[in-house]
């Protein structure tokens, strides 16, 4: 397994390694040790509306996107946040920019294993999970 991790911002100080430890003890425990790659990029609001313009069709920026490529592929997925969007939202949470940080990292990893939350069933079945692994990684 390797993460590669991409900070094209200096916005904010992100500890690589935390995001490093929180997507591996995610990545063993959803699909296990393997010759596979997750790709993140930490940037800024310009940067990800880009992304979600061109792929998603949407305009403006968002805290995180998230592509899957299948969990049998060499790269798994790619994982995009923006530090800028998360600054402004963790308030309206009750969080620390660095809570939310990490929360939506979760988020993201979460869905390239293949949760999502589109329908009630779904949601049921992400968010608690999400909560569950940022309640055991965040703070160890």
């Amino acid at each position: 397994m390797n993460i590669n991790i991409i900070n094209n911002q200096n916005i904010k100080n992100i500890d690589i390694q935390k995001v490093e430890k929180i997507s591996k003890s995610i990545l063993l425990k959803e699909k296990g040790d393997g010759d596979y790659e997750l790709n993140i990029l930490i940037t800024n609001n310009n940067e990800i509306a880009k992304y979600n313009e061109e792929y998603r069709k949407k305009e403006g920026p968002t805290d995180v996107l998230s592509f899957e490529y299948g969990l049998d592929e060499e790269v798994i997925g790619d994982i995009i946040i923006s530090v800028e969007k998360i600054e402004e939202q963790a308030p309206d949470f009750g969080n620390s920019f660095d809570e939310e940080f990490f929360y939506i990292l979760i988020h993201g990893i979460l869905h390239i294993c293949g949760y999502d939350h589109i329908n009630d069933e779904d949601k049921n079945i992400m968010f608690p999970l999400q909560d569950r692994y940022f309640k055991e990684l965040y703070n160890n």
